[in-house]
Parts: structure tokens; sequence; C-alpha cells
């Protein structure tokens, strides 16, 4: 097994807590400072509010929906003898569909409730969120929550 990885339950919830974790402040403060015309005070107060909320919803939807469907989707099309590289972008890649595509509609309703309005923002704003999601979840989450997980492995033999 891959020392960047989690080998337990336990490692499990601290590796998906970090990336859900920086997922989560990231994506809500972008949102929020959109949607809000700018970053100022009352944004960052609105960010550190939702955070707890989104972070719970986050959380609860990829341990329990989202990501056994990514599991799936990935024994389809990935073979266990291919690369970590091959299952960490694939893991990725679904995981990240579905969160975005779920986190967006929850996004539009904790900002303006079971709306009309949020039904229309969904075409904008999906497919800013899935881009800037997966950019960040490859380029930075991923390899954070990897580093994380190395540096554990180290120090507990």
């Amino acid at each position: 097994m891959e020392k960047c990885m989690p080998r337990n339950g336990k490692e499990g919830l601290i590796y998906g807590c970090v990336i859900c974790a920086l997922t989560c402040i990231f994506m809500a403060t972008m949102n929020i400072c959109i949607n809000m015309g700018g970053v100022s005070g009352a944004s960052i107060v609105t960010v550190l509010k939702a955070f707890p909320l989104v972070f719970i919803i986050a959380m609860i939807l990829e341990m329990f929906i989202v990501g056994k469907v990514a599991d799936k989707l990935v024994s389809i099309f990935i073979l266990p003898t291919d690369s970590l590289n091959a299952h960490i972008m694939f893991r990725t890649f679904f995981t990240v569909i579905g969160m975005s595509i779920i986190m967006t509609n929850v996004g539009e309703i904790l900002a303006s409730g079971l709306s009309l309005e949020a039904i229309k923002e969904f075409p904008i704003c999906w497919p800013r969120n899935f881009c800037v999601v997966m950019f960040l979840e490859l380029l930075i989450v991923q390899p954070i929550a990897r580093n994380m997980m190395r540096i554990m492995h180290e120090i507990n033999g």
C-alpha cells in the first residue's frame, strides 16, 4: 500500500476530513464572495458562519452517497492492476462530478432558499464550480492530503 494513502478507517476519516475541509472552505469562500459582490468583512463572516454546516453536509454526502457511487464507477473503469494515479484520478473525477452537482444545489438553496432563482442559477454556477473544484482537487487539495498521510505514516512507522 502506498504511504500517501489511508491504510485504515481512522486514517480514511482523517484524509476525507482534510480533503472536505479544504475544498469546502475554498468553494464556500469563492461562491459567497461572488454572490456578495466581492471579498468584504460581511462575506468573510458569512463564510465562517456557513462553513460548519457546509462541511457537515459535504462529509455526509461524500461518505454515504457520492463516495459509494464513485467507488462503484471506479471499479467499472479501473482494474486492480492499474496504477495508483489512475485510481486517484478516476475516484477524484467521479467524486467531483457528484459533489459539485449536489453542493452547487445545496449552496444555491442555502443562499436563496428553495426558489426558481436557485434552479436558474445552476447552469451558470455548476460548470464553474466543477472546473474550479477539479483544478483545486488535483493540484492543491489531494497533494496536501496525500502528503499529510505520508507524514503520518513516517511518524507512526
